[in-house]
């Protein structure tokens, strides 16, 4: 009876033994669920807030006329938040002559996708529109991961909400952030043309030969009709190139430019204001004129040979 009851005894120990490691084990994965589920349910949640955002902004922008490819492109870049402030202020706008500028949302919408890659823009609508917006691992998961007995229980139950955790599905692809002109994004009003003409004008004055009205004491255009069309032309090629979403200029540097460009066109005598007017509606500076090249020795002396040959 001695041998038999020493078994039964050191088997009780081995019960105890295993008993007291599973409750180890089972302590450890209780710790474990503590730490992770609270962490991976933060980390879903707020890429479930980050998806909602990125979904609101592209359909602002689609509403607004920007196309998918674009919306993507820029959404992928970091710049289209940036963009939608201008466009919904406007939107929100009780101003009748407040107006988006279609023709600038299309330009836009054709400038930030020209010189990228057929796989850049596809990575850029994969990222906006399908791998950032995958549907969440079922509750099911999460139940099975708080009720698991063992870790590898544990580890098959929480593996899809790890990768719904994971931050690699909403990496955006490497796309350079956009300078925007948003300036281009909105529409010229009657006011906005009156205050460009105002300010040219009254920085071309002295390049538009003017003279001083006797009866008022104010300065007036010698030659009104030329002056009126150049002032004309003006405000076309300042609304021109302020109209360029991707050629971010403030408004002073192109009356500058305007500026410049007018008075080097009126410094050639060759070259009168209905000229201007006319010929140089968007103010090119002509290249300086090139006479022939003198000729070498060599030249001279080949030319005056075939004069010879062809007498």
């Amino acid at each position: 009876m001695g041998f038999f009851a020493g078994v039964v005894e050191e088997l009780g120990r081995m019960e105890d033994k295993k008993e007291r490691n599973d409750m180890f084990m089972l302590d450890l994965l209780e710790k474990r669920k503590a730490t992770v589920i609270p962490i991976l349910l933060e980390r879903i949640e707020r890429n479930k807030a980050e998806r909602k955002e990125i979904s609101g902004r592209l359909s602002k922008a689609i509403g607004f006329g920007i196309t998918k490819e674009a919306a993507a492109v820029l959404e992928s870049s970091g710049s289209l938040a940036r963009i939608l402030v201008p466009l919904e202020k406007v939107q929100q706008s009780d101003d009748p002559d407040k107006k988006i500028n279609k023709a600038g949302i299309k330009r836009l919408s054709e400038s930030v996708i020209q010189n990228l890659s057929v796989d850049k823009i596809a990575s850029a609508m994969e990222y906006a529109f399908d791998l950032g917006f995958a549907e969440d691992p079922s509750s099911d998961k999460l139940v099975e991961a708080i009720y698991a007995n063992t870790q590898e229980e544990f580890e098959g139950a929480i593996a899809p909400l790890m990768d719904s955790a994971s931050t690699g599905g909403l990496t955006a692809p490497s796309i350079r952030s956009f300078d925007i002109n948003k300036r281009a994004l909105i529409a010229y009003d009657p006011a906005d043309l009156k205050a460009a003409r105002e300010v040219i004008q009254n920085n071309l004055m002295s390049q538009l030969e003017t003279t001083t009205n006797q009866a008022t004491g104010q300065l007036q255009f010698t030659n009104p009709d030329a002056s009126g069309e150049i002032l004309n032309n003006a405000v076309n090629y300042y609304v021109e190139e302020m109209s360029d979403p991707l050629k971010s200029r403030s408004g002073a540097e192109v009356i500058k430019d305007i500026y410049e460009r007018v008075d080097a066109l009126t410094e050639d005598p060759s070259i009168d204001l209905r000229d201007i007017a006319e010929s140089y509606k968007t103010f090119k500076i002509p290249p300086p004129f090139q006479g022939p090249m003198p000729l070498s020795p060599d030249t001279v002396e080949e030319t005056i040979i075939n004069e010879e040959y062809n007498q």
